[in-house]
């Protein structure tokens, strides 16, 4: 859970994707041995569509994409079913599967990615990550897939890959302000507090009414010393929804640093 101090990141609920815990356990020596047993056929299926499109593609013709797209798919809602049977390794081989069957499949590549860093494979992560970027920008989903492989990095304390992917991904979706909330958030934690900044208000002047938006600008602020500033921005923020809690904290704690640097001055 996130204190106060750092921004909310808010996502569209139209995609499901697969956060795996280390600690799960197949709940049963059936169900185990029944998950490799369909992940032998599913490789095989996958190694006949692979032969069968490298086939039409020497001939000429073009490759099944849709039915390796639809085999994909399946793999993926497999993964999703062996996670909530609490098979990890079920689930991880469906989401090896699913890449079988079509390498650039992104909700695999997000899903998988995050499997590995949680299994401490950081390097297979990040490269699992970095492959989202050499997607068309017409991929299905691709700007939020991003957006969710870098959050996922925010939860997991990894702020260096974090802002890392948002400044790639800011770059190449700029008018996606989630992206920028993102950067500032990342950059926020790496005390890069110029750049975190310059990202949320990025994000604010895509969207001016977005009240998450002015509370996270104002904080940036706070954290970078410009108090004053920041109280103004704070002040907008509570004033545009006096239910968030979150922004009223951020208000509090600046208007106390606020008088603590008065108090000061005054006794110099």
């Amino acid at each position: 859970m996130r204190s106060f101090c750092v921004p909310r990141r808010t996502f569209p609920k139209d995609l499901s994707s697969v956060y795996l815990s280390c600690k799960t356990k197949c709940r049963s020596r059936g169900a185990k041995a029944a998950s490799t047993m369909n992940q032998r056929h599913k490789r095989k299926a996958a190694a006949k569509v692979r032969v069968e499109n490298n086939e039409l593609h020497a001939s000429g013709r073009e490759p099944r994409e849709t039915e390796s797209l639809f085999a994909a798919e399946a793999a993926y809602a497999d993964s999703i079913f062996r996670t909530a049977l609490g098979d990890s390794q079920g689930c991880i081989d469906a989401l090896g599967c699913s890449l079988e069957f079509m390498p650039t499949y992104a909700p695999a590549l997000l899903s998988l990615g995050t499997a590995e860093y949680q299994l401490g494979h950081r390097a297979k992560g990040w490269n699992l990550f970095m492959k989202l970027f050499a997607l068309p920008d017409d991929t299905r989903d691709l700007c939020v897939i991003i957006d969710k492989a870098s959050d996922f990095l925010i939860r997991l304390g990894r702020y260096e890959d974090g802002i890392a992917l948002y400044r790639r991904a800011a770059s190449r979706f700029p008018d996606a302000a989630v992206l920028h909330q993102g950067l500032g958030c990342c950059a926020g934690h790496q005390g890069l507090h110029g750049e975190a900044i310059s990202a949320s208000r990025a994000a604010l002047a895509l969207e001016p009414d977005n009240q998450k938006f002015v509370n996270d600008l104002g904080w940036s602020l706070y954290q970078a010393g410009s108090i004053e500033e920041a109280r103004t921005v704070l002040e907008r923020a509570v004033a545009m929804d006096k239910t968030d809690k979150l922004a009223a904290e951020n208000l509090r704690i600046c208007r106390s640093s606020g008088k603590h640097d008065h108090r000061r001055r005054a006794a110099g």
